[in-house]
């Protein structure tokens, strides 16, 4: 009986650790998984995340869902406004009488009254209908700066994307530039030791070597870098790990005429559809403001029950067609027009000047595009000459009819010209997106917030 037990409690022993094994497995595999997730990603999976995390983008949406608040504010005025009022009270028997002549009987000390009180707006100068469709402007222009925001996002995500990308293929070149200048120093350490070659030669390899060690140093850190940047782009937690897969285009198309993707530009880029509607907006506020020349008229009605210890409970109502018409008010209304027309003056001045702002932006981006574009075809060139120089100064050197310095510099500029070629492939990769930013993508965005704090996409 006591062997059973001890084996049943062994194996009872056994089973609880190989389910807490098997949980621990399973959180460790979920958690791999989820850094995995973060590991191989591609431009779009950046993007998507992005507009799901960044702060800035997502205060954008919020901004939207105050101004929606705000026009429902605003059209709560065309409903009548119902008040529940009540209050109980004591006051003095012998207090002095409202008729002004005291009278030989005490009049009441406690008071109870309950009343439902009601306005129901019916004109104010269109002030409330001007204020709701310029509160409902105010949500489509916050609607495109939304768009604009994202836009922006998009190419910055691109930016760091595409910069981790020349930061990874900059250090592939400067490793293999170590590899190369390494096995040189070796070479010209054996001619050194043969005496063919004099010891400047091989003091020369060697420090080829110390700074290719010291390139391929700056270019890890460079890297990292480059992804810290993309991270906290993304908006990302600081203990996340990220990677990409990605690599150099391949394909380089023109970007197409400059006057056709101005055009575009006037027709899709949020930003100037933003300031149209502003612009709307302060108009219809001008009309807002000019309505407080007119009287205000509405219908107002009470119903009351009033309690008092001397003369008991008595019902009461009332009900009539108020105005009110402030005729002098110092200048107030005078100076909301002013105001508003100011603010309306200032947008057109500042859609102006984002006009040719806009205009300098995009040239800008289409010149670095096609200067992109041009080196990148220029480059291919370059290294396919600098390849074969290289090639050829090292077998020469072999046999004796070239100088070490011939190879070096052979070597260095085989390795600037890779470079070249990279920052020129990442650049057009970079200018093409600032032009799409700057046209503007038309995707519609949503809205509506999230539980964690960001928005759903």
């Amino acid at each position: 009986m006591g062997n059973y037990d001890m084996r049943f409690r062994l194996s009872t022993l056994l089973l609880f650790c190989s389910l807490a094994g098997l949980t621990l497995a399973l959180l460790a595999v979920k958690v791999l998984a989820g850094v995995q997730d973060y590991q191989a990603l591609s431009l779009e999976d950046c993007q998507a995340i992005a507009r799901k995390q960044n702060p800035v983008l997502a205060a954008s949406r919020e901004k939207v869902l105050e101004l929606v608040a705000d026009y429902q504010a605003a059209r709560s005025k065309f409903l009548p406004r119902l008040v529940l009022l009540a209050y109980y009270d004591r006051q003095p028997p012998n207090r002095f009488p409202p008729s002004g002549n005291p009278g030989p009987f005490d009049l009441f000390k406690r008071e109870g009254y309950t009343a439902v009180t009601g306005k129901q707006l019916i004109f104010d100068g269109l002030k409330t209908y001007y204020n709701t469709q310029a509160a409902k402007q105010g949500t489509q222009a916050q609607k495109q700066e939304v768009q604009r925001t994202a836009d922006e996002l998009g190419y910055t995500v691109t930016e760091a994307f595409y910069r981790l990308i020349e930061a990874k293929e900059n250090l592939k070149v400067a490793q293999e530039a170590l590899q190369q200048r390494q096995e040189f120093g070796k070479l010209t350490e054996a001619f050194y030791k043969a005496g063919k070659i004099t010891n400047l030669d091989y003091v020369r390899a060697q420090s080829q070597v110390s700074e290719a060690e010291q390139a391929v140093v700056e270019a890890q850190n460079a890297v990292r870098l480059a992804r810290e940047i993309l991270s906290r782009t993304m908006g990302l937690n600081e203990r996340v790990l990220v990677d990409i897969r990605g690599r150099l285009p391949e394909k380089f198309v023109g970007a197409g005429d400059i006057n056709s993707l101005w055009q575009e530009t006037l027709k899709t880029n949020p930003e100037l559809k933003r300031l149209d509607l502003e612009i709307a907006q302060s108009q219809t506020l001008i009309k807002a403001a000019r309505g407080s020349y007119f009287p205000e008229v509405s219908l107002q009605a009470a119903g009351d029950t009033r309690h008092r210890d001397l003369g008991g409970t008595k019902p009461e109502w009332l009900a009539g067609v108020f105005m009110e018409y402030p005729f002098f008010e110092g200048g107030l209304t005078k100076a909301q027009v002013a105001k508003a027309t100011s603010q309306s003056a200032q947008l057109l001045e500042k859609k102006r000047d984002r006009l040719d702002g806009l205009k300098v932006d995009l040239t800008s981006a289409w010149k670095d595009h096609e200067n992109a574009r041009q080196g990148v075809v220029t480059t291919r060139q370059t290294v396919a000459t600098n390849e074969e120089a290289y090639a050829s100064s090292q077998a020469l050197y072999r046999h004796g009819k070239a100088i070490g310095l011939d190879v070096l510099q052979a070597q260095v500029d085989l390795t600037s010209s890779r470079f070249t070629y990279i920052k020129y492939a990442v650049a057009f990769e970079i200018s093409q997106a600032r032009i799409k930013q700057i046209i503007g993508s038309g995707k519609a965005v949503s809205y509506q917030s999230s539980q964690s704090g960001g928005q759903k996409q």
